[in-house]
């Protein structure tokens, strides 16, 4: 027997409000049920629209909620999505897109109500009182930050119960000989959700294409004519910097090194790629190892001590020696000799860098897009995962598409307030490996995560300046 098309309707509203409600955080489930379950939604209003006023009024609440659906898939795929998230504005939207699948349910009561009161059939107000009362339940325990499992299991149970209860209430509907009649329209329910589709998808293109790195001013390097910076870059020279990290040297700190006293540097290369395995074996054992012929980045660690005693410069430059390939978002993530409770040293002046390419036998500069100190939290200590606070420098940047011979630093200064401490900085390296994640993270936001995503989406590589000043004098 062929289903009513009131059934199916009434079905297919119900489906789509259990999608919407209840998501699976895997699989992009979180993303795509609730896209998903208000299309079932809106198709469903849009066949219910004329009959009365509550379904219509569903009906155009549906449209806005697929509106705000798409807008909040597409910002997934747009770097600094949590920006534009922490906006008053979007909060706004958040907070509509929120309210109203309790409104869609209650437009569904009120509408089928009023169906059954044209029959001359009374019905009670207990799923009214239930959808009340479950969306208290949330607004208390969002307030809360509930993150319990018991509760949240209720809560999805009781969910569950409502939308039966709406299911008796349209077979109620039916047998009092309800007959919705299927109406002409111009653009048909399929041609709808297609271009829904199609609108998310193109939405996601252009993100990935064009929204995925950070908008970096470039300029191009003007060559010093200085004889006071080429006097300290000769001196600098004399004492055992690079001349690679010394050109790559703005202005400010350059001068800041006049008549320095000492230099120590560390550097050394690293692989970003995954090596290539090697298979030996000797007396009938077989040896498994990954080697790594191919290093693309160069990272350097060099410490200055300034014309006044006891004051140095750090410095950690990075040096590209080949393509990096992908080119999105890059980070540089610094543990400052500072940074220990127990320390030294303690900081002195504020944090100064930049970042270079090459084209066409041209260089160029930009500052970073973020050099700051940053704190913030991420979980550790398994199997618990507490909350903990770190604090860190980090430099976030884009290399140009096309760009080459790609590098740049970051230095701070530091003051010696007790003797015989170390100089002991660390730096952790983030490449982007690919465009295709979602949400997006940038490469800083994967090392606040802990770099869960390290391996797949983004590679991390470590360098150290570990020296004690004294040892040359």
């Amino acid at each position: 027997m062929k289903e009513s098309l009131w059934k199916q309707t009434y079905e297919n509203i119900l489906i789509g409000m259990g999608f919407i409600g209840i998501t699976l955080n895997f699989l992009f489930l979180n993303q795509l049920l609730p896209f998903i379950g208000i299309l079932l939604v809106f198709t469903g209003f849009r066949k219910l629209r004329r009959e009365n006023q509550w379904f219509q009024i569903g009906y155009a609440g549906a449209g806005l909620k697929v509106v705000i659906t798409i807008v909040s898939i597409v910002l997934g795929a747009v770097l600094g999505h949590e920006e534009i998230y922490a906006s008053y504005v979007w909060k706004v939207i958040a907070f509509c897109g929120g309210i109203l699948p309790i409104a869609l349910v209650s437009c569904f009561f009120f509408g089928t109500r009023q169906e059954l009161r044209k029959r001359q059939m009374n019905i009670k107000y207990e799923v009214l009182i239930h959808i009340i009362i479950w969306y208290v339940a949330m607004v208390v325990l969002a307030a809360w930050n509930y993150q319990g499992l018991i509760l949240a299991l209720i809560i999805i149970a009781a969910y569950i119960g409502i939308l039966v209860e709406l299911k008796h209430l349209a077979e109620q509907l039916e047998q009092a000989g309800y007959v919705l009649e299927e109406q002409p329209v111009w653009i048909s329910d399929g041609k709808y959700v297609g271009g829904a589709v199609m609108v998310t998808v193109a939405g996601l293109i252009i993100s990935y294409l064009f929204l995925d790195s950070y908008h970096m001013e470039w300029t191009m390097v003007k060559e010093s004519q200085d004889p006071v910076s080429e006097e300290i870059k000769d001196h600098l020279l004399s004492l055992g910097l690079p001349e690679d990290i010394l050109n790559d040297l703005a202005e400010e700190d350059l001068l800041e090194c006049k008549n320095a006293r000492q230099v120590f540097v560390e550097r050394d290369d690293y692989p970003m790629n995954d090596g290539v395995e090697v298979v030996s074996g000797t007396e009938g054992y077989t040896q498994y190892s990954t080697e790594y012929p191919q290093k693309e980045l160069k990272l350097s660690g060099a410490a200055i001590e300034l014309e006044q005693k006891g004051q140095w410069k750090v410095i950690h430059h990075f040096r590209w020696n080949e393509d990096p390939g992908f080119r999105g978002t890059e980070s540089l993530q610094i543990y400052p000799v500072y940074s220990g409770q127990k320390s030294g040293w303690t900081v002195n002046g504020g944090l100064t860098g930049q970042v270079l390419y090459e084209k066409n036998g041209t260089s160029y500069t930009a500052d970073y897009a973020v050099l700051q100190n940053e704190n913030y939290n991420t979980r550790d200590g398994f199997p618990f995962y507490d909350m903990m606070e770190h604090s860190s420098i980090f430099a976030e940047f884009s290399m140009p598409r096309h760009g080459e011979n790609c590098r740049g630093y970051v230095a701070y200064e530091i003051k010696e307030k007790e003797n015989d401490w170390w100089i002991d900085s660390w730096l952790n390296y983030t490449h982007q490996n690919t465009l295709v994640q979602y949400p997006v993270l940038s490469a800083a936001q994967s090392r606040k995560q802990g770099g869960v995503m390290d391996g797949r989406m983004f590679t991390t590589v470590q360098n150290a300046l570990q020296v004690l000043p004294g040892e040359r004098e």
